[in-house]
Formats: C-alpha cells, sequence, structure tokens
C-alpha cells in the first residue's frame, strides 16, 4: 500500500493489496481473463461522495477473489482509504462462500498470453528510471523562513529504448571528439511523453507532435578506455500547448553516460532537464499553481529487479507492437 498512515497500514494486512495500470483493463476490446474481471466492478464507486458515475476507471477497489465488489472509492486522503477498506470488510463478512470465490480457478497458461505492456520490457537495450520533482522557489525557503514545501513534492516514471534506439543515442563512429543529433523522434518522444509535469499527480495531458517545439539532443564522445566509452549529453527542449489555457515544459538537458562497446549497451547513463513549467494538466492537480515554476526531471540507468520492469506510464503511445 502507498499509504504511510498507520490506520491505513493495519487495515491493509487484512487484504492482498495489487496495484495495475488500468488503461489496459478498462479497454472493452481486451479479452484478457485479468481485463474481464475488472470490468465486473472497474468504475463503481461505493462511497459517492467521493467520485459519483460509472464507468470504467482508477480507483482504489475491496474486491473478493470472484470479482464481487466489496467496496470502491477514487481518492488520496487516507481517511477516506480507510473508511473503504473498513467497508470492504464488512461486506467480505456478509458474503456468502459461493460469491467469494470464481467458478474456475485462473489459468496460469493463459495467463502467459496477456496483452501486457510488460511484456515488451527491452531487456537487451536501456532502461531509466525517471523522477521529477518541483524545484525550490525564490521567496519559498530559508530566505523568507516559509517551509521549503516545493521541493519535497516528486513523482517517478520509467523510460524505455529498444537495443537499435539506445545505440543511435551515440554517435556512428566511437572515437573520442565525434559528436551526433540524437534522432529527432526519440527525443521528440522524450518531450511529448516524459518531461510532463507528473509532481503532484499522473498528467494524462501528454504532448502532440505538433506542440513540440523544440526537441533537441546532442551526444559527444569524451573518452575512449578499452571496452568503456564516455558520453556527455546537451540538449534543449520546449513544448506548449495553444492559449488561452496554455501548459508547457522548456529546459536545458545536460548528461553522462558510459557505453561497453563489447557488451554493446550502456553500463551507466545520468540525463538531467532542468528548465521551467507552466499551466494545469487535466489529472496533475495543479490548478491551484499554474504561473511559471522551476522543475526537474533527472532520468538514471535502472536495475533489473521487479520493480525496476514497471512499464512507462505512456507506453500506449510509443507506437510499439
Amino acid at each position: 500500500m502507498v499509504w504511510s498512515d498507520p490506520e491505513v497500514q493495519k487495515l491493509a494486512g487484512a487484504f492482498v493489496p495489487a496495484a495495475d495500470a488500468s488503461d489496459r483493463l478498462q479497454s472493452l476490446t481486451c479479452d484478457d481473463a485479468d481485463a474481464q474481471l475488472f470490468q465486473k466492478f472497474g468504475g463503481r464507486r461505493t462511497i459517492p461522495s467521493v467520485r459519483a458515475g460509472d464507468g470504467l476507471g482508477q480507483g482504489q477497489y475491496a474486491v473478493a477473489p470472484g470479482g464481487e465488489l466489496l467496496a470502491s472509492a477514487a481518492t488520496a486522503d487516507p481517511r477516506e482509504v480507510a473508511q473503504m477498506l473498513k467497508d470492504g470488510l464488512a461486506r467480505w463478512e456478509q458474503l456468502p462462500r459461493k460469491q467469494r470465490l470464481l467458478a474456475n480457478p485462473p489459468s496460469r497458461e493463459a495467463a502467459k498470453k496477456w496483452q501486457r505492456w510488460e511484456s515488451l520490457y527491452p531487456a537487451d537495450g536501456l532502461v531509466l528510471r525517471l523522477t521529477v520533482r518541483d524545484l525550490p522557489r525564490p521567496g519559498d525557503a530559508k530566505d523568507s523562513g516559509a517551509p521549503n514545501i516545493f521541493g519535497k513534492r516528486w513523482n517517478q516514471d520509467f523510460v524505455w529504448f529498444r537495443k537499435a534506439e539506445a545505440r543511435s543515442l551515440l554517435p556512428t563512429r566511437l572515437a573520442k571528439g565525434e559528436s551526433c543529433d540524437v534522432p529527432r523522434p526519440l527525443v521528440e518522444r522524450l518531450v511529448r511523453l516524459h518531461l510532463l509535469d507528473h509532481v503532484r499527480a499522473l498528467n494524462y495531458a501528454w504532448f502532440k507532435p505538433e506542440e513540440v517545439e523544440v526537441a533537441k539532443l546532442t551526444a559527444t564522445i569524451v573518452e575512449v578506455g578499452g571496452d568503456g566509452i564516455s558520453v556527455r549529453f546537451d540538449g534543449t527542449t520546449r513544448a506548449a500547448t495553444p492559449a488561452p489555457e496554455s501548459r508547457g515544459f522548456e529546459s536545458k538537458l545536460c548528461g553522462r553516460a558510459t557505453w561497453d562497446s563489447r557488451k554493446e549497451k550502456f553500463t551507466g547513463f545520468e540525463l538531467v532537464a532542468v528548465g521551467d513549467r507552466w499551466g494545469a494538466g487535466n489529472c496533475n492537480q495543479r490548478n491551484d499553481d499554474t504561473a511559471r515554476a522551476p522543475m526537474g526531471v533527472a532520468m538514471i540507468l535502472a536495475g533489473d529487479q521487479p520493480a525496476d520492469h514497471v512499464c512507462p506510464a505512456f507506453i500506449s503511445q510509443y507506437g510499439w507492437q
């Protein structure tokens, strides 16, 4: 459970917590068993005051293994989550055994064929862990005595590159002093789908191709030693939507990486985008803070633990099949 609230943590001990991206699960064209199960209860709110209405969607659900909805909400308030869990447990106690379980257990073999984006994980490519955060602003820190509320907010995502894409981040000739512009489509994908204001919450308002004004990233080889190639990255970006409700982010990019020419993969990678964001997206809870303000995005080489295999939030826009 992502909530640190003691009551939520205690109540969660009576459940088997699970999390998943809802975009695939709520697709009515997906006939995988997990999607079909989700569609039995997804979108139904048992706490109308939190979020009323029908239709599939993200939220918190207490559900019996058979798909019987026990309780649900869509909130970031731990008190409301705790109440939802209490309601779910009470409903569970009243539920007959026949309604608790599926008539037949799920097929493990069928599950291997579910069309999950994680199956496209580029093990031989490049996987970056992305962290986005508000940066301290003049007057919000020690200069004024006010608490630094902005520097404490952050969120994360992942960035994927296939093997050929990862290699194209480097010059064709791997020699000291060689330089190249990273292919525009890759930089544009980074700007459109990853250099976004997710600080407070996931922002589903990614940028359209025509909204990307600047997407430039240059790679320069600074050192060659044995199998190790040291690379420096420099660049600039800007993406913005039209007025009157304009939102955007413009940044300077800088970074460094190490390429193993024998393994043909990156063994180190750091790329940072720092600049100003403005406006609000459709779900990122930024409506009270739309003026230009500093934001930073850091992308570093991910590990290979299960938690590092989470797919990018907007991989459906990558164009991968």
